[in-house]
């Protein structure tokens, strides 16, 4: 099937691939070739495409995910608030994130929150990538 991972600023990863796990806030789904047309809403979380012995993740902060079509024809489409792969992404770095959104969240601004639970989403991403 074929996959294509976008933000609003660039196509982040496309190509053929066996499975997609993501997560919607009902929890974490795969799709394979020929699953039912699904539309689902993307939580902060791992994007994982596997392809044979490949696996290639991604961390998003939110968006959508179709798939759909026929078996010779079947798309999967992930329209990403924000994409990264995991190698653009350091522990370090992510956990710094962390502080500075804890920071801004004391001021109980629901947009800080929402920073917060993507940055905290994005270290445990980071740290599952580096083991």
């Amino acid at each position: 099937m074929h996959v294509s991972i976008v933000s609003p600023e660039k196509k982040v990863w496309e190509g053929e691939a066996d499975m997609v796990v993501a997560r919607s806030p009902e929890g974490e789904f795969a799709i394979l070739r020929g699953h039912i047309p699904f539309l689902a809403a993307l939580v902060p979380a791992s994007v994982r495409v596997t392809s044979g012995s490949s696996r290639d993740a991604f961390f998003v902060s939110g968006g959508v995910l179709e798939a759909s079509g026929s078996m010779d024809d079947y798309h999967v489409i992930v329209l990403a608030d924000d994409a990264e792969t995991a190698d653009d992404i350091t522990l370090e770095e992510a956990r710094q994130r962390v502080e500075e959104a804890r920071r801004r969240a004391d001021d109980r601004d629901e947009r800080a929150e929402a920073e917060l639970r993507v940055a905290l989403a994005r270290a445990g991403f980071a740290e599952q990538e580096s083991r």
